[in-house]
């Protein structure tokens, strides 16, 4: 193919340093061609022979290891792939796929080793490329974020084109330029659609699943799917997703499910999520869910994070508290041990009084850990907690809560987290306040799944992966959790009873909930939230289910100084919001 014009590859970050007598020699002696979305550009371990340099589209960089594959990366228009091979003149480390139709200049080894000597400037390029490359591996993820989102109408009666354009309304009250495209501007996307995807920070295609030039196109242009489905319908399997359902890169898309709530009830979230292989889960439930889906696709998402800390937990009410009253969305929540349970509450839609109400009649009224046994696997039967997870989540499902939900247990058998994004809600609640040595741990599909905390007490992480917005974490377990006092000569069995009644639990619990989260402290700077509050919850320890109310005021309070330092953040999105 002929050499792209000089003006638009001066476009391109890769060239915006280089002279023009640099650029137009890499013009001319560089190869241009497509790759049709899916396809494979090079292979993990083959021989480097070859700088590419994408023009347009984009790029997914799969490992593939004792672990199965994993997503190293992506690589979007302007930035090179390949040059670490060829420079230590090494085979490849990874496989590269076009996730869609994908322009690429390549740039063989002879016209490579040649450019490199005769022009400095190059040189320096792909130098900066390679050091930003090592020192942020993981800044791929955030640099190359959809652009071109896909909404897919699994139904002819789904009127697709008017949500997309509510959505492309709604980004622009974020500060993002948006458009969107239905069939009808079909003959406009085919002749300009580089240009309108490089003036726009979003451009949304709107499409039914047909055998039709636009549906092909939509599927060979997105960086990401959204499939609007019905509860009254059943999924196609297949599901029509991809132009070439054989193509390796097929399973590494980024596909969402969007359920419209609308006539009787024939399938449920999670049959459509399997049959489209879906990342995430979203319910259409009027103009909140507008703004909520503007705000994901644009990256101005607020993601909440509450760790684990038995009964210091209940701050995290006073933070959502806090949150609610300055009108800070929350688009996705996550928590592990305690924490997963007020996660749950709010992704169950519940408000302030509902909450309270329901956390005090199962933690704060009478001991949740109080039904103590002879210990063969733990010191407490686990039958309270179970019966009362049973009576607040009754048989709710994560994939059908109002706020996208996850939370942790740990695998013992895998040394690794364990994450619950989907089933029975009690039952992910359950795993993850498992404290090893004080509930009995969960025996599911050959995995032995203990409290979260023993893994990762504050998954801001795992958040963070799961959207681009702003991740607030609410850590409980930074500060004082167990009093020293209690374990400097401690009485015997009989004595403390006599002391202390049944009811309360001796320090070995505050001990073995302690040990369970300790090890994570040292890990807490390499997974920060983007905002993080640490009540102080003085006075309060592990164990101390009686003392609600001192915690809750103490994470409201330490919520709104937090949101009073970092607003400058935040009001943008929050004055957006408002107008939902």
């Amino acid at each position: 193919m002929t050499s792209p014009p000089l003006a638009r590859l001066k476009e391109l970050a890769f060239f915006r340093d280089l002279d023009d007598d640099t650029t137009a020699e890499i013009a001319r002696r560089g190869l241009w061609f497509s790759l049709a979305g899916g396809w494979e550009l090079f292979r993990q371990e083959a021989r480097s022979r070859t700088l590419f340099i994408v023009l347009s589209g984009r790029l997914i960089v799969v490992r593939a290891g004792e672990a199965g594959e994993e997503v190293v990366g992506y690589v979007r228009a302007g930035e090179p792939v390949g040059e670490m091979s060829l420079l230590a003149d090494e085979p490849h480390s990874a496989s590269v796929y076009a996730l869609r139709d994908t322009e690429i200049l390549a740039l063989a080894r002879a016209d490579f080793d040649a450019l490199l000597d005769a022009r400095a400037d190059f040189a320096r390029a792909l130098a900066r490329s390679v050091l930003l490359r090592a020192r942020r591996p993981q800044s791929s993820f955030r640099r190359a974020a959809p652009r071109v989102f896909a909404f897919v109408a699994s139904s002819p009666s789904i009127d697709v084109e008017a949500r997309a354009r509510a959505v492309a309304r709604a980004l622009e009250r974020y500060a993002l330029k948006a458009c969107w495209l239905g069939e009808e501007r079909a003959d406009e996307a085919y002749r300009g659609f580089e240009a309108m995807e490089s003036g726009h920070d979003v451009v949304i295609l709107a499409a039914r699943i047909a055998d039709t030039s636009w549906y092909k196109f939509v599927l060979r242009h997105a960086d990401r799917f959204l499939v609007l489905a019905r509860r009254d319908a059943r999924p196609a399997r297949p599901f029509p997703l991809s132009p070439d359902e054989s193509s390796p890169a097929r399973k590494f898309r980024l596909v969402d499910l969007v359920m419209i709530h609308e006539g009787l009830v024939a399938s449920s979230p999670s049959e459509w999520a399997e049959a489209i292989e879906a990342n995430r889960i979203f319910h259409w439930r009027g103009p909140d869910t507008v703004h909520r889906l503007a705000r994901i696709i644009g990256g101005k998402s607020v993601g909440l994070v509450l760790s684990g800390g038995g009964a210091r937990a209940y701050a995290h009410i006073g933070a959502v508290k806090a949150l609610r009253e300055r009108g800070v969305p929350i688009d996705f929540v996550s928590g592990a041990s305690m924490g997963a349970i007020i996660a749950a509450c709010v992704a169950m839609g519940w408000g302030e009084e509902e909450t309270d109400a329901r956390i005090r009649d199962a933690f704060v009224r009478s001991n949740p850990l109080g039904d103590h046994v002879l210990p063969v696997v733990a010191l407490t039967r686990g039958a309270r907690v179970d019966e009362r997870l049973e009576k607040h989540f009754g048989d709710a499902m994560i994939e059908d809560l109002e706020i996208p939900f996850f939370c942790i247990s740990s695998d013992l058998t895998k040394g690794e987290a364990h994450v619950h994004r989907r089933g029975l809600l009690r039952a992910a609640l359950r795993a993850s306040v498992a404290l090893p040595g004080i509930l009995p741990p969960v025996v599911t599909d050959g995995a032995l799944l203990v409290d979260g905390a023993v893994v990762n007490n504050f998954p801001a992480d795992m958040m963070a992966a799961a959207h681009r917005g702003i991740t607030i974490g609410i850590d409980v377990a930074q500060e004082a959790t167990i009093r020293v006092e209690d374990f400097r000569d401690p009485p015997g069995f009989l004595a403390w009873v006599w002391r202390n009644g049944f009811s309360n639990p001796p320090p070995i619990v505050s001990l073995l909930m302690r040990a369970a989260s300790a090890r994570q402290e040292r890990a807490r700077a390499l997974q920060p939230a983007d905002i993080t509050v640490a009540p102080d919850v003085p006075g309060v320890e592990l164990r101390d289910w009686k003392k609600y109310d001192v915690a809750v005021a103490d994470g409201y309070r330490a919520a709104a100084q937090k949101l009073e330092a970092c607003w400058a953040h935040l009001a943008p999105i929050v004055d957006a919001a408002k107008e939902a």
